[in-house]
């Protein structure tokens, strides 16, 4: 009895002392997802949402851990490829790369801006104020067959003759320097070379391409990832644009954080132009849009089709497939 007592007497006293050692045992960490993420060139404001969504901690509080990864023009390979989980791309490259003999399954998941924001610009002294004054005038590109459809495209809709305009391929930097010494005109992004112009006080007409071709209104960047991720991890999607619009919100409100996330990433850059530049987008990032990466099916398809009648595409695809918007926060807010 004395035996068993004495037991008894340890077992009580083991059990407080088990239960607070266990008590303090360090709680598991949650796992975080480590992603990549492909840009589709060098560090711009079409990603400054993206930088200060990594800044402000919006990735880490949805559980992510992301690398911004410069691509040498191989974000479509890498995102399908499995090597980068999202990337930026845009609406052709998208279509392009489903249409392509391979199929290679990339699926756009938000739009960064609303409406195409590019055209053809040229000098104000040039006098080329419509596609018709592209006649005679030389046109430096970057060799797509691409942008030769848009002015192709444009020129047919004004009865001009596009056999009459001489193309080269840019071999200038930028395109102040090419008007200057090798061309009239040329392709632009206006949030980018038209700010510049605006600010170098080098006036340009600017002629936007769905001011002449409504079916030019396409989407460009967007937001990609591939089918195997939408099928295997769904809520990373979610969580991961969750915190993106989040960092794409901001932007709008606070541009100077944008662009102080971007010149992090990418010191050397002119912060008057990317100050100016972040101001143009920010219009541009929701503008008639119901939320922020919101994608109409109708944009879709109109592009898809102009570019299966310009041979832009090897062949027919299913275009709903090729973007997804159902990740999106939407409505309810990030």
């Amino acid at each position: 009895m004395k035996k068993f007592s004495a037991y008894l007497l340890v077992i009580c006293l083991l059990v407080p002392l088990l239960v607070a050692v266990a008590g303090c045992r360090p709680e598991k960490k949650p796992e975080v997802d480590r992603i990549v993420f492909a840009l589709d060139w060098t560090p711009n404001t079409n990603h400054t949402g993206l930088f200060l969504a990594r800044d402000r901690g919006y990735y880490a509080l949805e559980g992510i851990e992301v690398e911004f990864r410069e691509s040498d023009m191989d974000f479509i390979e890498m995102v399908a490829g499995g090597s980068a989980q999202f990337g930026m791309a845009a609406q052709e490259q998208v279509l392009q790369a489903r249409a392509s003999t391979a199929g290679i399954p990339v699926v756009a998941i938000a739009a960064i801006v609303q409406h195409n924001t590019s055209g053809f610009a040229s000098p104000l002294g040039r006098g080329i104020e419509s596609p018709e004054d592209f006649e005679g005038n030389t046109y430096s590109g970057w060799g797509t067959e691409l942008e030769l459809a848009f002015l192709r495209t444009l020129m047919e809709k004004q009865g001009a003759d596009f056999d009459q305009v001489s193309i080269i391929n840019q071999s200038a930097g930028n395109f102040i320097a090419s008007m200057e010494i090798e061309a009239d005109f040329a392709w632009i992004y206006y949030g980018w070379d038209g700010i510049n112009c605006e600010l170098e006080d080098y006036p340009i007409n600017f002629i936007l391409l769905q001011s002449i071709e409504p079916d030019l209104d396409f989407y460009s960047p967007v937001i990609i990832t591939s089918e195997r991720v939408i099928e295997e991890n769904p809520d990373l999607i979610r969580r991961f644009l969750k915190a993106t619009a989040r960092g794409y919100l901001d932007a709008i409100t606070d541009p100077q954080g944008a662009v102080d996330s971007l010149e992090k990433v990418a010191g050397g850059l002119d912060r008057q132009l990317l100050l100016a530049s972040q101001l143009y987008l920010n219009g541009r990032y929701i503008d008639d849009a119901p939320y922020w990466g919101a994608m109409r099916s109708e944009t879709w398809i109109r592009f898809a089709a102009w570019m299966q009648e310009r041979d832009l595409l090897d062949q027919p695809i299913d275009v709903g497939a090729a973007f997804d918007t159902s990740f999106l926060p939407g409505e309810e807010g990030p």
